[in-house]
């Protein structure tokens, strides 16, 4: 395991645990060379995480992030709301590769960056993208977006009462923006993840409203990672919105709409785990200076599998 090798396990007299790059099986019996070969895939591991006007509202923010990404075992990390100098920081501390664009998106990454994609100059809202190379001869293409927040869905239909169809039909910006982050990754044969806050909920979590920027990316052949690995919304709804806001903000008392407005999409990869990330028992707002958590999202954390 420390030169990196994949490792099958049979355990005799001292039991032996799992651990990332590492099977356990009671016996050999049965084992195929199919199965041998998916074990020697190496890991890459993905976070989408949206940092929160890049983690100011609470103190000594920067470590914790750090903490919270080494915590996660992320190897990238697609980020928004980076307040333009979020990426390049973290990189420095964890002594990683970065790729910042505009003034809000950025994404650093433990393997090595070989091309960066996209506009560097975009703007708050919209995707950029880097290529990474996982081992010699593989690489992977990651992609950060952050779509609009206005109008907001599940306020809409919680609050206002508005139906299915009005509900899809002021989804428009989200739908253009996410179009436009669509086009630029295009249908290359190398695989593609594409991570973000979309600030809307899925298709696939909804059975009332066919939202259409998710339905978007499904279209493209773009794969929901977290509902791969689980498939029951009501059993694992895998709310990101939001571990700090149980009440509205308005002072009405009125519960918060929770919701999973951040991903991780695939398409040519194999999803081994999927979870949601929060460290800590967050203070709900405005009490969150002292926070563990150094955001008003939780995070996606998504295992994947390369294979050769």
């Amino acid at each position: 395991e420390a030169a990196g090798c994949a490792v099958l396990a049979v355990p005799s007299l001292a039991p032996i645990g799992g651990a990332p790059g590492r099977t356990v099986r009671d016996t050999l019996v049965g084992v195929t060379p199919k199965e041998l070969s998916e074990m020697a895939a190496p890991e890459l591991r993905v976070m989408s995480w949206n940092l929160w006007l890049g983690g100011s509202r609470v103190d000594d923010h920067r470590a914790k992030q750090v903490k919270a990404i080494m915590d996660a075992g992320a190897d990238v990390v697609g980020l928004q709301e980076t307040a333009g100098t979020s990426a390049r920081e973290l990189a420095e501390a964890l002594g990683w590769y970065h790729h910042t664009a505009g003034e809000n998106l950025g994404i650093i990454s433990r393997f090595p960056v070989t091309a960066r994609l996209g506009d560097p100059d975009v703007g708050f809202y919209g995707a950029a993208g880097v290529r990474i190379a996982v081992r010699p001869g593989r690489e992977v293409e990651i992609w950060t977006a952050h779509l609009h927040y206005t109008p907001y869905g599940p306020y809409e239909f919680h609050f206002d009462g508005l139906g299915a169809d009005e509900l899809v039909a002021h989804e428009e910006v989200r739908l253009g923006q996410m179009a436009e982050a669509l086009r630029r990754i295009g249908d290359g044969a190398v695989p593609v993840v594409l991570v973000g806050d979309f600030n809307c909920p899925s298709h696939l979590d909804w059975a009332e409203v066919g939202w259409p920027v998710t339905k978007a990316a499904e279209d493209a052949g773009f794969r929901d990672s977290y509902r791969e690995a689980h498939p029951d919304p009501a059993a694992a709804p895998g709310h990101t919105w939001s571990p700090i806001h149980p009440v509205h903000e308005d002072g009405s008392g009125r519960p918060e709409p929770q919701d999973r407005i951040d991903y991780v999409l695939h398409r040519g990869l194999r999803v081994l785990d999927s979870r949601t990330w929060v460290t800590g028992t967050p203070a709900a707002w405005p009490e969150v200076a002292g926070n563990d958590w150094p955001s008003d999202h939780a995070a996606v954390v998504t295992t994947f599998a390369v294979e050769p």
